[in-house]
């Protein structure tokens, strides 16, 4: 069985759901009100989960409620919590999320905590023999520590980059699997398009796999002929919160099976707009089966809702 370790962002996710999004200054009672575990890395890791791969978590965390609910979650999704140290006195990364039936957007509003971004505390040994190592760019400088570790090891990097944090120049080198959104891509290297900041991203940085999401316009990849398109699949969204997650967890267990960018990518785009159809990033039914019917299903020339 493959193995991936994730570091990154775990999240206490408190979903708000609204017909629509409120005025400012204003009452509007809520359709329901969710609490779940997040975060870019934590996301993928349940997924890939599902999908069949073994996965594990490494990082700190708090020692309040919401780390309680945080472990006990991913426990329930089986990534093993055995390498999670948990900081005394520290408050956990939290996040509240309107989501809008109306606009079918998602607005959020968070707090990190004050769980620390200290290398030391971590036990890089979770890391050996693994096939991958998750990162999402959160806590830079343990990420970096785990990315170099990992590389001195032989272990693939995979980086979900959707923003531009501090000191992401020093991680980039590292990486292997790049995957970020259209906003990063476009925002770091400067360039006009996407197919342009790819191949940007690809002179500075010479990962191995590289492909941009653009959210429901699909997204791009670097193949030797040279950028290539895959396509997103049109669904009657319900919460596209963690829908960018739920794409890197089920392109590197599709990648880890196929060793196809390609393949992975429409896995990828299929997976996530399934997740769309489902309130929450984790509750909603899915294995190995089911990915390979809904790839079978959302192909190019399908145009209906899952």
């Amino acid at each position: 069985m493959k193995r991936v370790v994730g570091l990154g962002a775990s999240v206490l996710d408190t979903l708000i759901g609204v017909g629509e999004f409120p005025r400012e200054d204003t009452k509007l009672r809520a359709d329901g009100i969710t609490l779940v575990g997040g975060g870019p890395v934590g996301n993928a890791l349940v997924v890939m989960s599902k999908l069949g791969v073994s996965t594990s978590v490494l990082g700190a965390f708090g020692t309040d409620t919401a780390a309680d609910y945080l472990l006990s979650d991913y426990e329930r999704w089986g990534v093993d919590t055995s390498s999670a140290v948990r900081v005394a006195g520290a408050s956990s990364f939290t996040s509240y999320i309107i989501l809008s039936a109306k606009g079918g957007s998602r607005t959020c509003v968070y707090d990190r905590g004050t769980v620390p971004d200290d290398p030391s505390l971590l036990d890089l040994s979770v890391i050996d023999g693994a096939d991958v190592l998750h990162l999402d760019g959160n806590y830079m400088r343990s990420a970096v520590a785990a990315a170099r570790y990992a590389k001195e090891r032989g272990v693939t990097v995979s980086l979900d980059a959707g923003g531009l944090y501090e000191g992401i120049e020093e991680l980039l080198p590292l990486v292997d699997i790049l995957i970020p959104s259209a906003e990063f891509a476009l925002g770091i290297t400067g360039a006009c398009d996407i197919p342009s900041a790819i191949l940007e991203l690809a002179r500075r940085y010479s990962p191995r796999v590289l492909a941009v999401t653009d959210g429901a316009r699909g997204g791009c990849y670097l193949t030797p002929r040279g950028v290539e398109s895959y396509e997103s699949f049109p669904v009657s969204a319900v919460d596209t919160n963690g829908a960018g997650d739920t794409f890197h967890g089920a392109f590197v267990a599709a990648y880890l099976k196929t060793e196809s960018v390609s393949s992975a990518c429409r896995t990828a785009s299929a997976v996530s707009a399934y997740k769309c159809l489902h309130r929450g990033a984790r509750d909603y039914g899915l294995n190995e089966k089911i990915a390979e019917e809904l790839t079978d299903r959302c192909s190019p020339l399908w145009r209906k809702p899952c």
